[in-house]
């Protein structure tokens, strides 16, 4: 009668769950799931990488406007200096001529044809020179210049100290003027001239406005705009020093570079600028916000179709459902089926699509699944490819030899803390992880696992086979564990950017006389080797975490690799029948390899702590476990 009863509550409970949790229920979760991730995803590497192309191909215009820009300024800015050197020059070879003045101005009146920006030339020799169309437009321009000379009389005195200065008067005639200001040497009284030429920049004006989202600016040593686009900042004379680029600007040694920077509002821009004669800067910016406004606009359009589709996909995947139950009923039938042992079954696909196709391969599956079962009876006494390899070549004997082998040890430090914040699921995951790198440094080395014990690996080099004596045995061993070293740090730097705890493993390594062979019972066997040599390895592995060390080898080992690895030498450990305290070596790094070549260095790369050894005691037991020969 209790037999019964659970039998129906087991139905019961059954035919609740199928209520409950319909397949179709479940395809719609799981397709949600997947499509939500999928579109996160898309959307994200969609507006990323055309951000990135957008933000590349921005850059590369802004910095390539900017140069040709520069260039343009500064040969306007060459131009009009070599040819107002080129009239003085004139000046000179003419200076004894009984018509000098009227020849001047013919002079000049050729060089304000040749130069139509130029509106007025000043020097200390000859004075104000103005072009008439200037000049009768703006007649007090003259006076209003020499006045503001002489309020800033520091600009005369920088100037014949050898100086080129460049300065925005708009404010003299109420329209875009800028004037450079240069030393030039009068031959003829033997004397420096302090000369200014001033000349209207609407042109460079309007080779600034670009028409686009870009913005040209020319800027002089102190941050005083001299050409904008914005002729009103021009008239105000406007000082742009307190932008962050304008300082970054002043402190750079770069003659042309590309920041992205804030302006005054917290607005970021893309600034490109090129460093000319005169110590002015040509500067050319672009929003960050015009730059990325295409991405935003498709970024949106991109979510509302895939939201779209993400809907249809529902209905789609509800009518779908209906039609996969009744063969996925059968197939779960056939798996408690396989899950009890039972593989005389038949099932016959009823449909000629995936799960037709599915039903057929379960099959054959099950076939290979029984086939399986009888091969898992027979090598499921071995836990090592090699091992099993050789048993089944029957070059395994029943009984222990004795042999000459290294054996190593590694733990991983504070597993049971680390696990206990795992799910038994993400505990599997990490040790499988972890496990098959460690273990490739092993299969690389030509070395053996003997066995898993807990988060533990034991391996052995020397047995069943021999890379041909000792020496290469324990060589092979180190240099496993210095793979492993390197393993664990590309290993911690993927934990680190997924936002998980680094980890930390010790390794002990032994080298001595052991005894290898097949040891259990009739029904199970394991191919392992025990001895002395195998607990004063397992001991020398504990030992890493006082030492805050890595890798540890007994003074065994070392012997026999000395003249191929750096060591630091430990405090020794005594072993029972042996008065003399065993040698511990800290390994550093193989000889001749790039990487740390002392203690200090190793643990700073480890990121592990410098210990108090003198608190150490090298003779305390080990309290994990101890393998016993």
């Amino acid at each position: 009668m209790n037999k019964e009863k659970e039998t129906k509550t087991k139905e019961k409970t059954v035919k609740a769950r199928k209520v409950t949790f319909p397949i179709s229920t479940k395809l719609v979760l799981i397709f949600s799931v997947l499509v939500i991730l999928v579109l996160g995803i898309t959307t994200y590497m969609v507006s990323t990488l055309v951000r990135n192309d957008n933000q590349v191909k921005a850059e590369e215009n802004n910095h390539t406007l900017n140069g040709r820009t520069a260039e343009t300024v500064q040969q306007t800015f060459q131009n009009v200096q070599n040819n107002a050197n080129g009239f003085l020059n004139t000046l000179l070879l003419i200076k004894d001529s009984e018509n000098y003045q009227s020849e001047m101005d013919l002079l000049f009146g050729d060089f304000i044809e040749r130069n139509p920006s130029v509106v007025f030339l000043y020097t200390s020799d000859i004075g104000m020179k103005m072009s008439s169309a200037f000049e009768s437009a703006h007649s007090q321009a003259g006076t209003q210049f020499i006045n503001w000379l002489k309020i800033n009389s520091d600009i005369e005195e920088k100037v014949l100290n050898g100086e080129i200065l460049v300065k925005n008067i708009s404010f003299i005639s109420n329209s875009p003027v800028v004037c450079v200001m240069f030393p030039h040497y009068n031959s003829y009284i033997e004397k420096t001239d302090f000369v200014t030429v001033a000349f209207s920049v609407d042109q460079l004006i309007s080779l600034m406005s670009t028409g686009s989202y870009n913005m040209t600016f020319l800027l002089n040593k102190d941050g005083e705009v001299l050409i904008h686009s914005d002729e009103q900042m021009m008239l105000n004379n406007t000082d742009l020093s307190y932008l962050e680029i304008v300082r970054t600007i002043k402190t750079s040694d770069n003659q042309n570079s590309q920041k992205l920077l804030p302006d005054e509002k917290g607005d970021r821009w893309f600034y490109a600028y090129h460093k000319i004669i005169g110590d002015m800067v040509v500067v050319t910016c672009v929003s960050e916000n015009d730059v990325f406004e295409t991405i935003k606009r498709t970024t949106y359009r991109i979510v509302l179709i895939s939201l779209i589709v993400f809907f249809l996909a529902i209905l789609i995947i509800r009518w779908f459902s209906k039609s996969l139950t009744h063969p996925i009923d059968d197939l779960v039938d056939a798996t408690k089926s396989i899950e009890k042992g039972e593989y005389n079954f038949k099932l016959v696909p009823k449909t000629h699509d995936e799960i037709g196709y599915l039903t057929g391969n379960f099959m054959e599956m099950a076939g290979g699944l029984e086939e399986r079962e009888r091969l898992m009876s027979s090598f499921s006494k071995f836990t090592n490819k090699v091992i099993a390899q050789k048993a089944a070549k029957g070059e395994l004997e029943i009984g222990g030899q004795n042999k000459n082998a290294t054996i190593f040890f590694s733990d991983i430090r504070s597993f049971t803390a680390l696990s206990e914040k795992l799910s038994p699921n993400e505990v599997v995951d990490f040790l499988n992880d972890y496990f098959a790198r460690m273990c490739e440094c092993v299969d690389k080395t030509s070395g053996i696992v003997d066995k898993f014990i807990g988060d533990a690996v034991m391996a052995v080099w020397g047995a069943p086979e021999s890379a041909g004596n000792p020496e290469a045995d324990a060589w092979n061993a180190v240099k496993a564990a210095l793979m492993m070293r390197i393993a664990l740090y590309h290993l911690n730097q993927q934990r680190i950017q997924e936002g998980k705890v680094p980890v930390k493993i010790g390794c002990g390594i032994n080298s001595g006389p052991i005894v290898a062979g097949q040891i259990g019972s009739a029904d199970h066997m394991n191919y392992t080797v025990i001895g002395d040599t195998v607990n004063l390895a397992s001991r020398t592995e504990a030992l890493n975490k006082p030492f805050a060390t890595d890798i540890l080898i007994t003074e065994n080992t070392y012997e026999l690799i000395k003249d191929k690895v750096i060591v630091e030498e430990m405090p020794g450990v005594h072993v029972k029948g042996k008065e003399a305290a065993i040698k511990m070596y800290a390994v550093i790094n193989a000889v001749g390899v790039k990487g740390p070549d002392n203690i200090h260095k190793l643990r700073e790369f480890l990121g592990w702590n410098e210990p108090d050894l003198a608190k150490v005691n090298t003779d305390e037991e080990e309290k994990k476990y101890k393998i016993n020969g």
